[in-house]
């Protein structure tokens, strides 16, 4: 069922969530056939179901098995690959020790590495050799581990799929993927009220944050209310509309000194907006001790919590930053 190939498939967006990178998904498709008619199913026994179909799904949506005649269009097909994932692979990830503090391309080495796996997610546990260096946030090790997830005597593209999951692993989040949160849209009270993926998802976010409010993908009036007390707490304009600002601020992942470094392109943001206002930092995506002083001599200027942490208000003020006389 598997090997070299990559989809040339145009896939709609809404089959993508926010939850699952897409880089994750395109490396699954590189390295896995997709049959738009059912066939045999070549290894039962680790995968259910007789007959497979699409990128290799058991059943239809409805959760009957596929059976020889069965067809899919190319968008159900991936559909149910996106489906698959959400509910098999993407739960178990999310238990992993330190899953939170990964970027985009990490998680999507790591998706890539579970759905390879398939009934055989050992290796996933937080007890793992993965599990425990993500734990210990030992992120330099995890392309060597991820290389050695591939058996004895493996398929020539088993290896091959594992060098791109470690590249891909080691592979800088491109800045403007935190300019524009996940490519998402501004949301805001309307009439008709907006709804979708995007909504639920600010609204989970935001019930995180302690405002209670309901989960049902409907931009309503408590979830105005919710963004106005976070986009105040924040010290953002309070509008009631989760635009771009809100949105970087209440997804960003929390800078902090810590060994080994954290690193990534939004640790470049940082240190590019510092530099930019007259702190001694090295724009370098390292968050080292230089940059965590940086950090605490800006928060000393603002009069917020001199923690070196750069989030929530200490984040909005340094990417969105009020007027201010020269820094020394």
């Amino acid at each position: 069922m598997l090997f070299n190939r990559r989809s040339n498939s145009s896939v709609s967006a809404f089959l993508y969530s926010e939850q699952l990178p897409i880089a994750g998904i395109e490396l699954i498709k590189q390295f896995t056939a997709c049959r738009l008619e059912a066939y045999e199913n070549p290894n039962p026994a680790a995968i259910s179901g007789k007959y497979l179909a699409g990128w290799g799904s058991s059943h239809h949506r409805d959760g009957r098995p596929f059976a020889p005649g069965d067809t899919l269009t190319q968008l159900q097909a991936d559909e149910l690959l996106h489906r698959q994932l959400q509910q098999e692979s993407w739960p178990i990830l999310q238990d992993l020790p330190g899953w939170h503090d990964l970027n985009e391309n990490q998680r999507s080495a790591l998706l890539s590495l579970a759905h390879s796996l398939g009934n055989d997610v050992s290796v996933l546990s937080p007890r793992s050799l993965l599990g425990r260096a993500l734990r210990d946030r030992r992120w330099y090790q995890i392309p060597a581990i991820l290389s050695g997830y591939h058996g004895h005597n493996p398929p020539a593209y088993i290896e091959r799929r594992r060098k791109e999951e470690a590249n891909l692993f080691l592979k800088e989040v491109r800045s403007d993927q935190f300019t524009v949160i996940n490519r998402t849209r501004i949301l805001d009270l309307t009439e008709p009220q907006m709804q979708g993926r995007d909504v639920r998802k600010l609204q989970a976010a935001l019930i995180q944050r302690g405002y209670e409010i309901d989960v049902d993908g409907i931009f309503g009036g408590l979830t105005q209310w919710a963004v106005e007390k976070f986009q105040a707490s924040v010290s953002l304009p309070v509008s009631g509309i989760a635009d771009v600002a809100a949105q970087r601020v209440l997804y960003a992942r929390s800078l902090y000194l810590n060994k080994p470094y954290m690193i990534g392109s939004d640790v470049r943001e940082i240190q590019s907006q510092l530099a930019r206002m007259g702190y001694a930092v090295d724009v370098n995506g390292i968050f080292s001790l230089r940059t965590w002083k940086a950090v605490v001599a800006f928060q000393r200027y603002f009069n917020l919590t001199e923690n070196g942490i750069v989030e929530d208000e200490t984040l909005a003020q340094i990417l969105y930053p009020p007027v201010m006389a020269g820094v020394s």
